[in-house]
């Protein structure tokens, strides 16, 4: 191989890893569309009642989407509680999410066994459309992913696990809270 063909291969590689890159980082972006009003929702509750999010209005919000089985979820929510314990008491609720299609069958257990004091709704597909953007053309989204709301209503971040750090690191996700208490 003579050196100018080792310098294209080269320029080959770094171009192609940057591409790569590029292309991963404009996934995680695509979803969050910027800062923006939070639109309503009003789910139920495991226990039947509902939460209606204009009752959360001048808290800093953090919605976690989940599903029971999953492992990332079963790490994170039980991190998730020692933040709201943490903040509480200075404007911050968690909304756990879940889109488990058994509903509250599995979720009051996974609630239980995880000690969870915040909210924890049922979802459905109005929710996962208005809030993360799901469409048919992309009809799944990673899990756990969490959005974060301003005492404002507006959303000002959204993580996805496997997209962004704060989906499964807590202590970011913390100094991302922090800011906004």
């Amino acid at each position: 191989m003579t050196h100018d063909s080792g310098r294209k291969i080269t320029c080959f590689l770094l171009c192609a890893t940057v591409w790569f890159a590029g292309l991963k980082i404009l996934q995680g972006q695509e979803r969050f569309k910027g800062v923006r009003s939070a639109p309503d929702f009003v789910l139920p509750k495991t226990d039947g009642k509902v939460l209606k999010s204009a009752s959360l209005k001048g808290q800093v919000i953090v919605l976690d989407f989940f599903q029971t089985w999953c492992p990332d979820c079963q790490q994170t929510s039980p991190e998730l509680e020692k933040l709201f314990k943490r903040y509480k008491d200075q404007g911050l609720i968690i909304v756990g999410i879940s889109h488990d299609k058994e509903g509250a069958k599995v979720v009051e257990p996974f609630v239980k066994k995880y000690g969870l004091t915040y909210p924890v709704l049922i979802g459905d597909l109005s929710i996962a459309v208005s809030y993360i953007g799901v469409t048919p053309e992309r009809p799944s989204f990673n899990i756990p992913y969490v959005i974060l709301i301003d005492r404002k209503g507006n959303i000002v971040g959204e993580y996805e696990q496997g997209t962004h750090k704060e989906a499964m690191d807590i202590k970011l996700l913390e100094e991302r809270i922090k800011k906004l208490l």
